[in-house]
């Protein structure tokens, strides 16, 4: 999507107003910031993650870093590893194929977009319009799925433990 396409969707959206000074209206820094709604399924000290309004495939998906960065050399490691950590996530919920990440510099703000790949999608691929009851559909797919891994975590290692002591074991005795 270019600048020009993502300007006209956003005061569309009635997320941007008709200023000409865009420089000092960031769409990415408003998001980061909270100004303007996002569906959040991500976060640590330098970057949030968020579900694409306009998503290529299911779980497309945003790496906002919280700082106005102008280039992808300077994203920090803290940017890659929720990158990380959210395809981690949506490789287990939604189980594409692969996962690329493509980086992008939008209105001057670096981002990085997670795009499962299920078919043959590119970043250049036709995009969908989700409304926010759908986004939020997803964003309890991907949170209800990480309960889950982490519930199985924990539960092999305390059910086989404790069957192993409440159970009276017997073993045949060994011939020669």
């Amino acid at each position: 999507m270019s600048d020009e396409e993502f300007l006209a969707f956003l005061k569309e959206q009635g997320l941007l107003g008709e200023e000409k000074n865009q420089k000092s209206q960031c769409i990415f820094c408003s998001i980061v910031f909270g100004d303007i709604p996002s569906t959040k399924i991500g976060e640590n000290k330098k970057a949030i993650a968020i579900l694409e309004v306009k998503p290529v495939s299911l779980g497309h998906s945003l790496i906002l870093p919280k700082e106005h960065i102008t280039s992808k050399e300077k994203l920090s490691e803290e940017v890659g590893k929720l990158a990380l950590e959210i395809e981690q996530n949506l490789k287990a919920t939604f189980n594409p194929k692969r996962i690329e990440r493509v980086s992008s510099n939008i209105m001057g703000h670096e981002i990085l977009n997670l795009l499962p790949i299920y078919d043959n999608e590119t970043i250049d691929s036709k995009r969908k319009i989700l409304s926010v009851e759908d986004l939020q559909k997803i964003k309890e797919k991907i949170e209800k799925k990480e309960i889950e891994e982490e519930l199985l975590e924990e539960a092999p290692k305390e059910s086989i433990e404790k069957e192993i002591n409440e159970k009276n074991t017997w073993l045949p005795k060994r011939l020669p």
